[in-house]
């Protein structure tokens, strides 16, 4: 089950195709990868898929046959846009199922949730898990600044920075005061971070500690880097609190092109010449809205 703020539709949509390979059409979408739900910000509900019927009759008679049982179990109710499961239909589809699961109902302290829904005249049925949003406890961090980018967006950008492999080498060659570290090491990817200013390194490596995480940020120059690593995450400076010309720019995006394979860059103007230039195409693009603010994503190889 998928939610989005509007202005961050363009980048929930890339990031679904990024974990899931496929499009996103619907509030919803099917699929065989295991993906945690707290891992993405726009995934709110998973339901493991036990059953499937065509009628509410067949799958009762479907948990008879394989009797199942399940001690201190609830069911969870949440909302298909999409779907014809009305409150009233729920309440009495869920008693009928509660009948024939054998153990007994705890509505405070269940060891399993199930969750039920109908779409397009077929009955699902399975375990439900929701997003415990670990994410937002990042917000807490010592340290921030008012341009920094939102943990929300940050973690959808780590997602499609590394997709499925989350063995993925990553670096955040200007990562400021650490958002997109903080998100890469919750999901436990291997990551480090660049910075070029002293006093914010130190904030950034305060943010890491404060929030129980080993140092992996340095302070340096992108231009002094020399590993090389799978993807990179780059926030280009746009000169908000120092200046830095439209050729400092191109430089850090040409720097970008020979420590990585693979580039998500953001960009506060349309800067496609100039990722092109330094030897990048471009593979996936959309922008994110913050307040008058658009951010331009490009996805390059």
């Amino acid at each position: 089950m998928i939610k989005y703020p509007d202005q961050e539709r363009e980048l929930c949509l890339l990031e679904m195709k990024s974990l899931f390979g496929k499009e996103l059409t619907h509030t919803y979408l099917f699929s065989s990868r295991d993906i945690d739900p707290s891992r993405s910000p726009y995934i709110k509900v998973r339901i493991t898929l036990l059953h499937t019927a065509s009628s509410l009759e067949e799958l009762v008679q479907i948990l008879v046959d394989e009797k199942i049982t399940c001690n201190d179990f609830k069911f969870e109710r949440f909302k298909v846009e999409e779907g014809q499961l009305g409150y009233a239909t729920w309440i009495e589809s869920v008693t009928e199922l509660g009948k024939v699961i054998q153990g007994e109902v705890d509505m405070k302290n269940p060891s399993v949730q199930f969750g039920l829904t109908l779409i397009d005249g077929l009955w699902l049925f399975g375990t439900y898990e929701k997003n415990e949003n670990p994410w937002e406890q990042h917000n807490l961090k010592p340290y921030t600044n008012s341009n920094s980018l939102d943990t929300r967006v940050a973690r959808a950008l780590v997602n499609i920075a590394v997709g499925q492999q989350l063995q993925t080498r990553l670096v955040d060659p200007c990562c400021g005061i650490g958002t997109v570290v903080l998100e890469a090491l919750s999901l436990h990817i291997p990551v480090t971070g660049y910075e070029i200013s002293w006093i914010i390194t130190e904030q950034a490596k305060v943010n890491v500690s404060f929030l129980g995480y080993d140092n992996c940020i340095s302070r340096m120059d992108i231009q002094e880097v020399t590993e090389k690593y799978d993807v990179a995450i780059l926030d280009l400076p746009y000169g908000l609190f120092a200046h830095i010309t439209h050729s400092q720019q191109q430089d850090i995006i040409t720097a970008a092109r020979r420590i990585t394979e693979k580039l998500v860059i953001l960009t506060f103007s349309d800067m496609d010449e100039d990722i092109a230039s330094a030897g990048f195409s471009i593979v996936e693009r959309c922008t994110v809205n913050k307040g008058k603010f658009v951010r331009f994503v490009r996805v390059c190889s």
